[in-house]
């Protein structure tokens, strides 16, 4: 059976750890809240000139992304493609085909 000593040791240094992890997380989710009201601050107080060069940056951004994304849906459609061709012509007599 462990000292009382040890046990009081032991949860003097589980209460120690968990205000610590409990204080960094409030502290970061304060600094969270402050950066995400600087930034709404920010654009609120932005000129016409600034929102428009933001928003043309945002389109830019999702005109690339969207590239992206269409070149990629189309490579998965010339795999999925060429799967099917080969299940279909390919498949030799001895091998049963899986998965169907």
């Amino acid at each position: 059976m462990p000292s009382p000593q040890n046990v009081r040791k032991l949860v003097l240094t589980a209460a120690v750890t968990s205000i610590t992890i409990a204080g960094s997380l409030y502290g970061a989710s304060i600094k969270t809240d402050q950066e995400v009201s600087e930034a709404k601050r920010k654009r609120q107080e932005a000129t016409f000139d600034e929102q428009m060069t933001a928003l043309q940056n945002m389109r830019s951004n999702l005109t690339v992304r969207k590239g992206m994304m269409e070149t990629q849906i189309r490579d998965l459609d010339a795999r999925m493609q060429e799967k099917q061709q080969k299940g279909i012509g390919g498949e030799s007599k001895n091998k049963p085909h899986e998965g169907r």
